[in-house]
C-alpha cells in the first residue's frame, strides 16, 4: 500500500525538526516573507518543504496535493510546537533521534554535494567496464534432469542408463518433474537460478556428460545431462556507461569517507 502523505512527511529527513527547532525565526508578523507559504505562531513553513514533499510524492509514483501537503505540514507544526512546550525535545529518547536526524541529513547533503563535483575520464570508466565484465559469471547452461523422489529409484535410474537406456525415454517414464514429458529439459538458465547443489556439478561436466551420481538438492534426487553451454554477452560500454559512472561515484565517495574516518579523532567503548 502507498505511504500516506502524513507518514511521508514525519520520516522525511530534509524536514528535520532538529533544525527547524533551532534556524527558524518566530516572527510575528502578518505578512508572509518571500518563499513562505504559512506560519504557525510565527514560524514560517517555506515553499520548499512543500517542494520537497511533493517530488518524494512524484517519484513514489503518487499524486502530489500541493494544498493536502501544506495542511499536513501545517498539523505537523502544530504538534511540534506542543511538544516543545512540554519539552520533549530535552527528553533523551527525542534528543537522540533529533540529533541522529539532523546527522543523517547533514551526511547525506555532503555526499550529495560531494559527488556532484566528481568526475570520470573515458579511460577510467572504461578501465572500470573491463573490471566489472571480468567479475560477472557469464556462463549459461541448458540441461535434462531426471528427478527422483528417493535415492534408491535414482540408482536404478543410473543402471538403466549405464545399460543403454535412452535419456529422454527415462525422463519421460520416472521424472516426478513435470519436465519429464519434454525428456527432461530445463531450458537455458545460469547457475544463481538453481539449487548450488546442482549447478556446481553442472559446471564440471562436457557437453553431453551424464551425472555418475544423483545429486541431491531439497527437490529430490537429480540424474543430470548436461546438453549445451555458453557464455551470454556482455553489454556495450556506451550502453552502460551512465551507470558506471553512478557506481564509480559511490567508488570514490566510500573511498573518502575512509579518509575522513582516518584523519577524524574516533573513541569508542
Amino acid at each position: 500500500m502507498p505511504a500516506s502523505p502524513a507518514v511521508i512527511l514525519t520520516t522525511l529527513l530534509t524536514l528535520s525538526f532538529a533544525a527547524s527547532s533551532h534556524a527558524q525565526d518566530k516572527s510575528t508578523d502578518a505578512e508572509l516573507a518571500e518563499g513562505v507559504l504559512a506560519s504557525v505562531n510565527g514560524r514560517p513553513i517555506p515553499q520548499l518543504s512543500v517542494d520537497n514533499v511533493a517530488q518524494q510524492l512524484t517519484a513514489g509514483g503518487e499524486t502530489a496535493d500541493r494544498q493536502a501537503i501544506l495542511d499536513e505540514l501545517i498539523n505537523l507544526e502544530v504538534l511540534t510546537q506542543a511538544a516543545e512546550e512540554m519539552e520533549l525535545d530535552k527528553t533523551p529518547e527525542v534528543s537522540a533521534a533529533l540529533q541522529l536526524q539532523y546527522t543523517q541529513t547533514m551526511a547525506n547533503a555532503y555526499l550529495a554535494r560531494k559527488g556532484a563535483t566528481m568526475s570520470f575520464s573515458e579511460e577510467e570508466l572504461k578501465a572500470e567496464y573491463e573490471a566489472q565484465s571480468a567479475s560477472v559469471d557469464r556462463a549459461e547452461f541448458r540441461a535434462s534432469h531426471i528427478l527422483l523422489d528417493n535415492e534408491e529409484t535414482a540408482l536404478e535410474v543410473l543402471a538403466e542408463l549405464a545399460a543403454g537406456k535412452e535419456f529422454d525415454a527415462l525422463a519421460k517414464l520416472h521424472s516426478i518433474d513435470p519436465a519429464g514429458d519434454n525428456g527432461g529439459d530445463l531450458g537455458w538458465f545460469q547457475s544463481s537460478t538453481l539449487p548450488p547443489e546442482f549447478t556446481s556439478v553442472v559446471a564440471t561436466m562436457a557437453v553431453g556428460d551424464i551425472s555418475t551420481e544423483a545429486v541431491e538438492t531439497e527437490f529430490g534426487f537429480h540424474i543430470i545431462k548436461l546438453v549445451d553451454k555458453r557464455n551470454t554477452a556482455l553489454p556495450d560500454f556506451e550502453s552502460v556507461k551512465s551507470g558506471l559512472s553512478n557506481l564509480a561515484v559511490r567508488k570514490a565517495l566510500a573511498e573518502h569517507v575512509e579518509e575522513l574516518r582516518s584523519a577524524a579523532q574516533i573513541t569508542t567503548e
